[in-house]
């Protein structure tokens, strides 16, 4: 009898509990819930997206290309294993078990990367003249890019920046 409510209770919370998507390969979500959302990865990592954001996950991603593209902002909790790709209009991010949020809307010329935890490598997502170098990021770091005017510069959070930063999961 015990075994079959905890059954019960087991079944009854997958099915009805926390109410988050869980994303497959290949599949899209946009959140227009009017507030933010956390969204499971089929690797069980996480990103809570703001309202309007839009999520697309890689097809190979249960195949080991850990890879999404966002428009808009996600305060992503990445678990460890191999490298995890977020692509935005203007930025290409790489890394492993990180925690960070990215805020890049399509229809804005900036985007901002904050690193809480881990390390990450970063590149422009497209051909720069002025400047092609990659930025390697540690915790505590933020990386800001303007595409109109060709500007990406590294910086660090200061700790008001950070508590906000982590006060968002």
């Amino acid at each position: 009898m015990r075994r079959s409510i905890i059954l019960s209770c087991v079944f009854f919370a997958a099915c009805h509990g926390t109410n988050n998507p869980i994303l497959r390969p290949g599949s899209s979500f946009a959140n227009n819930s009017g507030s933010p959302k956390w969204v499971s990865l089929p690797d069980s990592s996480r990103i809570k997206i703001s309202d309007g954001t839009t999520i697309v996950v890689g097809a190979g991603y249960s195949r080991g290309n850990r890879a999404v593209d966002l428009d808009g902002e996600g305060m992503f909790m990445i678990r460890g294993g191999d490298r995890f790709v977020v692509t935005t209009k203007n930025l290409y991010i790489q890394g492993m078990g990180t925690k960070f949020r990215v805020d890049a809307p399509r229809n804005k010329p900036g985007e901002e990367v904050d690193l809480l935890d881990g390390v990450m490598v970063i590149r422009k997502m497209y051909h720069s003249d002025l400047d092609s170098a990659q930025e390697v990021l540690h915790a505590g770091d933020m990386l800001m890019i303007n595409r109109e005017i060709d500007l990406m510069e590294k910086e660090k959070m200061d700790t008001d920046e950070l508590h906000k930063a982590e006060a968002k999961f």
